[in-house]
This record gives structure tokens, C-alpha cells and sequence, in this order.
């Protein structure tokens, strides 16, 4: 298994999207079995035994588990579908991939984790030669990941090239064979991985020395700024109390379907609870919907960001302003300059890789 590094913005996904047929290439060549091969679309990729999985999920939420499996290659008699058949070959991928869903349920009604194994089953259902992987483990808890790997074994024994798209430098030794390292859009060297430390890496990646892979504890916590008290919601939350002091970070740990998300939808207001209560600073404010937990301070970023976090027709500079329009408003009129103002510092703060934000 060859595995890509490199930063966020490195070129990871757009060279695997020029791979998939996605995108076209500008120069270069691509070889398969020694033969230089031209793939103008996704159908060439296919045809060639090339399957990719992308980071943004490319599943049809309006479809079935096993009707996403087989697209495009559903068992048919008479131009009819064969259900029983289509079902049954769902069924055998996911097994192959350790995933106990409905075949005939709606992928919408997936979280995030199940979605992506759901993927893995639809690639390794086609019986890919090459299978590129972008960033597979990013929505997957530990037990998750290391099903998937397991997966990835069986499948390199069995003979298939896997390209795996990663930032996640733990996950390296234990799955990869050989490592390329892309910065800024060029690769800058591949290298056998038990042949080079996690910190040469880290320095070619980052094209500097990283003296610290996790930032020191500057301090103890504060006083308490958050405290749930037996919360519950029908969506699955149960009588759930912690407490979160300023300056701390709590984790919240569990298996698929444990809890997590929905808990963070409660108290950020998009489910309603139904029963218990949030408080901050020893204050109630048990938000009834987003913009009541807005108002508190509260913030989410959700698990599903594509879908549920941005307005994909919106600008990188609205999606930053949206939750925080009145701070820049007066009498109900925006300011677009320091709207603007905002959002470019953002971009710069957190490196977000965009040419504009408008």
C-alpha cells in the first residue's frame, strides 16, 4: 500500500481526483501495467479497474445501502431489476467490510461513519485493481479504523494497489508499505516507510522543523462554563451530566450509535431535548433551537460539515459570517467591509486554502 502525505492544501485530493477522471491532467503521464493509459472521465477510470473513494462522500442519500453498491451494475432480467439478487450481493459486501446494515435502508438515514464503510463495500464490490483512498479513517472511531484495515489487508493480499490519502501520521507504520510526500502540489520525495522517521516526514511535509506535534498545556482549567444535568432527548440521549470548565477540553467516547452526535445536536438546539437541562455559567438556557444556543456561546461543528455545516451556493466569506451577522450589522444592514475583514482573518489564522473568500 502507498500512502500520500502531506498537508492540508498539499494536493492530495486533487491528484487523486485527476487518478478517478475527475479532473484532466495538464502534463505527465499515467501508467498502469506498465502501459500509459489516458482517463478523461470516471468511466475510463472505471473500465480500467481504477475505483476511488472520495473524502466527500459520493453515495445518493435518496437511495437504498444496496442500491448504492451496485449502481450502475444492478443484476437485471428484462431490463427489470432482480431486488432479491441486488440485496444479496449488498449483503456479501458488507460483510466484507464488517458492516451490520439493512441493505434496504436509506443511506440519509447513516451517520457519517457507516456511510464511509459503505463506501469501501461499493469499491470493493467492483473488484478494483487500483483503489484510492482519500482520507478513509476521518469520520471512523479506533474500532472502525482498524476494521477498515483489516479490510485493506485482505485486499493487498489478494493482489489490488492501494493509494491511501492520509495526514494521520500514527496511522502510517501500521498499514502503509511506501510513502510519497506532496507540498504545495509537487512531490518531494517517496521513501520505503520503515526507511524514515515520523519527524523527516513531518519536516518535508511542512517544509520546516516541527519542534512539537501537540501544543503544551498552558494551564490549568477555569471555572465551570458548561454543565448538563440528566440530559435526555428521544434521539437517543439518556439522563447524560458533565461539566465543562474554561480552558478544557472533554471528550466524548463511544461506538457507532452510542450517542455522541446526537448529544451535541441537543445542546446546541437542533434536536429538542426532552428532558433535563444545560447551563451556562450556573445559568439555565436549555436552547429550543440554534440561534438560542448562538446567543449562549455555544457552537457546533457537526459531524457531516458538507451538508449540515455550510450553504454550498454561499460565498467562504458568507459561510463565515452567517452565525455572527449582528456582530457586524446596524439597523439590519450587513457590513460587507467588515464582514470581509473577518473572514480574511480567518483564512489566514486557520490556513484555509481557498483563492478568495469572496
Amino acid at each position: 500500500m502507498h500512502v500520500l502525505l502531506g498537508e492540508n492544501g498539499a494536493g492530495k485530493s486533487t491528484l487523486m481526483k485527476i487518478l478517478s477522471g475527475a479532473y484532466g491532467r495538464d502534463a505527465g503521464e499515467i501508467v498502469l501495467d506498465g502501459q500509459p493509459v489516458i482517463i478523461s472521465s470516471p468511466r475510463d477510470a472505471q473500465v480500467l479497474g481504477i475505483a476511488t473513494m472520495y473524502q466527500e462522500l459520493s453515495l445518493v442519500p435518496q437511495l437504498t445501502v444496496a442500491e448504492n453498491i451496485l449502481l450502475g451494475h444492478e443484476p437485471s432480467r428484462a431490463g427489470v431489476i432482480h431486488r432479491a439478487k441486488l440485496r444479496e450481493s449488498a449483503r456479501r459486501a458488507l460483510q466484507d467490510v464488517g458492516l451490520d446494515v439493512d441493505p434496504d435502508r436509506r443511506v440519509d438515514r447513516l451517520g457519517i461513519a457507516e456511510q464511509q464503510m459503505v463506501e469501501v463495500a461499493k469499491a470493493l464490490f467492483r473488484r478494483a485493481r487500483v483503489l484510492v483512498m482519500d482520507e478513509p479513517t476521518s469520520a471512523l472511531t479506533a474500532r472502525e479504523i482498524q476494521r477498515l484495515f483489516d479490510v485493506i489487508r485482505r485486499v493487498t493480499a489478494s493482489g489490488v494497489a492501494v493509494v491511501y490519502i492520509s495526514h494521520r501520521m500514527r496511522e502510517l507504520a501500521e498499514i502503509g508499505t511506501r510513502v510519497t510526500v506532496l507540498r504545495d502540489g509537487r512531490a518531494v520525495g517517496t521513501f520505503p516507510l520503515s526507511d524514515i522517521s515520523f519527524d523527516a516526514l513531518i519536516r518535508l511535509m511542512a517544509n520546516r522543523e516541527v519542534r512539537d506535534h501537540f501544543p503544551r498545556r498552558r494551564r490549568a482549567p477555569g471555572n465551570e462554563l458548561l454543565r448538563l444535568e440528566h440530559l435526555s432527548a428521544v434521539s437517543g440521549v439518556h439522563d447524560v451530566s458533565l461539566t465543562v470548565r474554561q480552558g478544557e477540553i472533554v471528550g466524548l467516547a463511544g461506538l457507532l450509535g452510542a450517542g455522541r452526535t446526537e448529544l451535541a445536536r441537543v445542546v446546541f438546539g437542533a434536536d429538542p431535548s426532552s428532558g433535563g437541562r444545560v447551563l451556562m455559567h450556573g445559568r439555565e438556557i436549555t436552547p429550543k433551537t440554534p440561534r438560542d444556543a448562538i446567543a449562549a456561546g455555544i457552537g457546533l461543528l457537526p459531524e457531516d460539515r458538507k451538508r449540515q455545516g455550510l450553504v454550498l451556493a454561499l460565498s467562504v466569506c458568507e459561510n463565515i459570517g452567517l452565525p455572527s451577522l449582528a456582530r457586524w450589522s446596524r439597523l439590519g444592514i450587513v457590513s460587507d467591509r467588515r464582514e470581509w475583514a473577518a473572514a480574511e482573518r480567518w483564512v489566514t489564522d486557520l490556513r484555509i486554502k481557498t483563492p478568495s473568500v469572496a
